[in-house]
């Protein structure tokens, strides 16, 4: 079902606001102990806190915001969209996550097993006016299926990368990753510069964990292997995060 929803939005006066934790975390715990199904919290390293999963696809995609160096920060749960329209009780719209990315753009992401807008018009209609209240803030909207987060080569690439992503990396070992790079005119192999990180499987989470921090960057939509090429994330998008 299409809208044109920039002309129900004026036509309407729908007007919405953005309610936030007033800590900065995420709004909705979630576990509350009357859910039956797996619920949990995801340790994210990149984003420096817990985060609060309903359904295990939202937990993998997780993985890959913490394995993806394009992703400056996330947060799950971020805030409640109340959209009034012409109704006793608002809409009310609880975004699966936000992402900053670090070309500056903020995306707002719904994460389903699939998603038919026929099987609930209402539903789709929320999203919808979601998107375009997004849209006029200069955010991003967009749904991503279980097909696109459980893709078996990026998901075994991401989930290698974030289970060391509490490794320390100290600032010396961040200087040998990058004269690695430098060494090999600005990208090496993963085996080579883990190897510079001390070699076998310390070394290996080590580079892991730095892919996390944004020092290095690996293609993760493809299977991590010794010869995937390592590069450098660009000095001013990096952010910084502590040692652990």
């Amino acid at each position: 079902m299409k809208h044109d929803l920039d002309d129900i939005l004026l036509e309407m006066r729908i007007t919405a606001r953005i309610v936030v934790d007033p800590r900065g975390g995420p709004i909705r715990r979630i576990i509350n102990g009357r859910h039956h199904k797996p619920t949990g919290r995801y340790s994210s390293a990149k984003a420096r806190r817990a985060m609060p999963w309903e359904d295990k696809r939202e937990r993998a995609f997780f993985w890959h915001c913490e394995a993806d160096t394009k992703v400056k920060t996330y947060l799950a749960q971020p805030h409640r969209l109340e959209i009034n329209i012409a109704r006793p009780m608002p809409l009310i719209y609880f975004p699966d996550t936000l992402r900053n990315m670090a070309d500056g753009s903020v995306e707002i992401v719904e994460v389903k097993r699939e998603y038919d807008p026929a099987e609930d018009p209402d539903y789709d209609l929320k999203l919808n006016l979601a998107a375009t209240i997004y849209r006029k803030i200069g955010w991003s909207f967009r749904i991503v299926e279980a097909a696109d987060i459980e893709h078996l080569s990026m998901l075994e690439t991401v989930w290698t990368i974030q289970r060391s992503r509490h490794a320390r990396v100290s600032l010396r070992e961040n200087f040998s990753i990058r004269e690695a790079l430098e060494r090999n005119g600005g990208s090496a192999p993963f085996a080579i510069v883990a190897e510079a990180l001390g070699g076998g499987p310390a070394g290996e989470a080590r580079l892991c964990a730095s892919i996390v921090r944004r020092i290095a960057s690996v293609d993760i939509t493809s299977r991590l292997k010794p010869d995937t090429e390592v590069t450098a994330v660009h000095a001013t998008e990096v952010a910084t995060y502590p040692s652990r």
